[in-house]
């Protein structure tokens, strides 16, 4: 453990409240810029959106859990590694989650808060913030109408995502697919205009490929490098489907 890594002496703040849990486990981040980092992860139960390719739909599409106390899940991230991701669903629908981040953040812990960035929460801290802004693909037309209408409604928030960024340090995922690559890419690059994202700052943009399967990975981070190459953007990894496929608790 290096000098800036070293945890504070003394217990930190007790902490009050709950939250709907999904699944908490010890792993390895697996996308990002922390990709391969042994991480605690919380994952909240409980969505605003319904991506017709989510790949935690016991958060959103059939929401399950049961409903922890923050000070339980405290001590599960005392116990394990010092980077925690918190994550869903979406994390910032839920109040609790600021309370149990600031806690976090002051014993010690390096947290990251995963979200689709388009809810503001007051009293939110973090070390980074990794929002996945939702493109028009995601919106589950086939699936089921009503849903689709709603989430094509919510999914991108500019105003409350240009906020976040202001307030938090960031990086950006976006899941693009490799057979529509350059309707995908047209978006992403519009909504980088809208929030005037520098250039310079494309480094903390990734791509990263909608797909759950091992081997179709290999063709779509292929198809990702030039565009990568060529717009400054980090092709986004996604480690825990090499290791484990995909499964829950990863």
């Amino acid at each position: 453990m290096t000098a800036a890594q070293t945890l504070p002496e003394g217990p930190a703040p007790a902490l009050a409240g709950h939250l709907p849990v999904q699944e908490r486990f010890v792993s390895l981040q697996g996308e990002g810029s922390l990709v391969g980092v042994p991480s605690s992860f919380v994952r909240v139960s409980g969505c605003n959106l319904r991506c017709a390719w989510c790949d935690s739909p016991a958060t959103s599409w059939a929401p399950s859990g049961r409903k922890t106390a923050l000070a339980d899940l405290a001590s599960f991230c005392a116990a394990g590694p010092r980077h925690v991701v918190l994550t869903g669903g979406e994390p910032l629908l839920f109040p609790e989650i600021a309370a149990l981040a600031r806690h976090l953040l002051a014993a010690g812990r390096h947290v990251t808060l995963e979200t689709a960035g388009t809810v503001w929460l007051d009293g939110l801290e973090c070390d980074l913030l990794s929002v996945s802004p939702k493109l028009a693909h995601s919106t589950p037309w086939d699936r089921d109408p009503a849903q689709a209408r709603r989430h094509e409604r919510l999914r991108l928030q500019p105003d409350v995502l240009a906020r976040l960024l202001a307030a938090h340090p960031w990086q950006l995922k976006f899941v693009v697919r490799a057979d529509a690559l350059q309707a995908d890419l047209d978006e992403v690059e519009a909504l980088l205009r809208a929030l005037a994202i520098a250039r310079e700052d494309r480094c903390r943009v990734f791509l990263m490929p909608e797909c759950t399967d091992r081997d179709a990975l290999r063709g779509a981070y292929a198809a990702l490098l030039p565009v990568c190459v060529e717009r400054g953007f980090r092709l986004g990894e996604r480690l825990h489907i090499h290791i484990f496929g995909h499964v829950p608790g990863t």
